[in-house]
């Protein structure tokens, strides 16, 4: 379940000539057709591999899943 938390997209030449043409996390670049999500926490765009990544690491409201070893510069 996707949420509140990404808008499901195929990639449009609108959107790669005018917003994006890669995924904010792993710099791969976005191909016309292709699924992308947009994330509405952080404003960005992403592939599917690192939405998918990224849904499996925040909880219901969107929000990162608290780890034993946070700190200032993880």
């Amino acid at each position: 379940m996707i949420g509140n938390c990404f808008v499901r997209q195929e990639a449009t030449s609108e959107i790669i000539s005018n917003v994006v043409s890669f995924c904010a996390n792993c710099y791969d670049d976005i191909v016309y057709n292709q699924t992308i999500f947009y994330d509405m926490n952080n404003y960005r765009y992403l592939c599917e591999s690192c939405q998918s990544e990224l849904q499996e690491n925040i909880d219901i409201n969107c929000e990162p899943l608290a780890s034993d070893n946070q700190s200032l510069f993880n």
